[in-house]
């Protein structure tokens, strides 16, 4: 493997945030216009993938042009329009052709096909930007009386139909929430911060980081994702074992609908009731549009330090990673792969999946676990000596190198995934959640239920 990049770094703050507000993005693909990932600039990995899938990569599906999609006319009258922008204000609705049709699908596997192939199945009428809360229950009472769906969009990374129309509706409005972003207020001394529902990963972090805060969620979608966004799809983050998935960091919320505004306190404790904020989390836009959202938040860790392990199989990895478990013990990242997976990866990282010699030979064979720790300097220590005392049994170390690099590249390989659609090749995961007592035998059943329909046409 190559070199580690560092065994330990202090912390950088997010500084970036104001330059990507006027960046475009892609309308076909994932992340900015103007990055890519090819395939061809990992040649070990293309080899491994043509000659484990048996594909031709010379053979290239090109992306259809823009003005090869149909969109229909808007089913909205001019009185429709003149009335939508009385309630959200001059210049915040659009129904020109870019703006339908990027907010028509995510960027799940059949939204991308859609795309690419300029057969999109519906596209909305109109996309709204209210630019306060004010005018969403407004709106909602509108599309209400008329039979309009509509449809709340934070980033567009949806990837399970979210902006999927079921039912009868006369017409659909996306109301798209990205100016609806501002920080709203941060409390120090209670770890909270305040914010409007639309404001996406990156300039939330440059905010909390300049109070030496952070709220530790990174999803993969994390550049373009909004808060309202995690809320609604019940996200999770690389980071999670330390500082929650967004159930644990949402203390209170603000969810608009037609009848009225629910708000859940911001509170750390209710002793009587039922839970209204778990009614709103993953409610995935169906009880109304989440508009505000207080979250909980962290000091800024003053220390990272990267581990990547090398198991002779995928049990014994997941026995190490339960044995830190029940020492409550886990890493803060904690990624183990599969032998199938730790091939892709190797192959990632130039190894050839015929490499000679035994590096390559136990990357093929092996299960790979990538661990991070982040925190004071104490804490870091500690919880290392934990995982490594589990870990070393039945693993080779791989040194920083491979964990740092996944940890740094992380926000990147979805853009891999769009040159590998280009070849006809599908890369995608599956969410499931099962005790540790099942976990394996979840694990080869699911593996093998996926394999049998994958390949059971050849």
């Amino acid at each position: 493997m190559p070199r580690a990049i560092s065994e330990e770094r202090l912390y950088r703050p997010i500084r970036f945030a104001r330059a990507l507000e006027a960046r475009p993005t892609k309308w076909w693909g994932w992340g900015w216009e103007d990055k890519v990932l090819r395939l061809e600039s990992r040649p070990a990995l293309a080899a491994y993938l043509g000659h484990r899938l048996d594909v031709d990569l010379s053979v290239r599906r090109p992306v259809a042009s823009f003005d090869q999609i149909e969109v229909p006319p808007s089913r909205l009258s001019s009185q429709d329009l003149a009335d939508i922008q009385v309630i959200v204000g001059e210049g915040n609705l659009a129904s020109d052709n870019v703006a339908r049709v990027t907010h028509a699908t995510g960027r799940g596997y059949k939204d991308l096909v859609r795309l690419r192939t300029a057969r999109l199945d519906h596209v909305p009428d109109l996309v709204v930007y209210p630019e306060d809360e004010d005018s969403v229950p407004r709106l909602l009472e509108f599309a209400g009386s008329h039979r309009y769906a509509v449809i709340p969009f934070g980033g567009g990374t949806n990837v399970v139909g979210g902006l999927d129309v079921h039912g009868q509706f006369a017409a659909t409005i996306v109301m798209d929430l990205r100016r609806l972003r501002r920080v709203l207020a941060i409390d120090i001394e209670s770890g909270l911060a305040t914010v409007e529902a639309g404001i996406r990963g990156p300039p939330l972090e440059e905010a909390l980081n300049a109070k030496g805060l952070t709220l530790g969620h990174f999803p993969q979608s994390w550049e373009f994702s909004t808060v309202g966004g995690w809320i609604a799809m019940r996200a999770s983050g690389s980071h999670s074992n330390r500082y929650g998935s967004i159930e644990d960091l949402v203390v209170g919320v603000r969810l608009v609908s037609p009848a009225r505004v629910l708000e859940v306190r911001s509170v750390p404790k209710e002793s009587h009731g039922p839970s209204l904020k778990e009614l709103v989390l993953g409610s995935e836009g169906a009880l109304g549009v989440i508009t505000q959202a207080t979250l909980r938040v962290q000091p800024l860790p003053l220390v990272r330090r990267f581990e990547s392990r090398l198991f002779s199989s995928f049990a014994d990895g997941v026995a190490a990673l339960r044995a830190m478990a029940r020492e409550d013990g886990l890493p803060d990242m904690a990624y183990l792969a599969d032998s199938e997976e730790t091939k892709f990866a190797a192959a990632g990282e130039g190894i050839a999946p015929d490499a000679d010699g035994i590096a390559g030979r136990r990357l093929a064979e092996g299960s790979l676990l990538l661990m991070g720790f982040e925190g004071t300097k104490e804490r870091v220590t500690h919880r290392r000596r934990v995982a490594l005392r589990h870990a070393r049994a039945n693993s080779t170390s791989l040194g920083s190198g491979p964990a740092e690099r996944w940890s740094h590249e992380r926000f990147e390989l979805p853009y891999l995934r769009d040159s590998l659609l280009d070849h006809g090749i599908l890369v995608d995961t599956v969410e499931t959640a099962a005790r540790w007592s099942d976990l394996l035998s979840v694990y080869d059943h699911a593996k093998k239920a996926l394999q049998e329909a994958l390949w059971k046409d050849g």
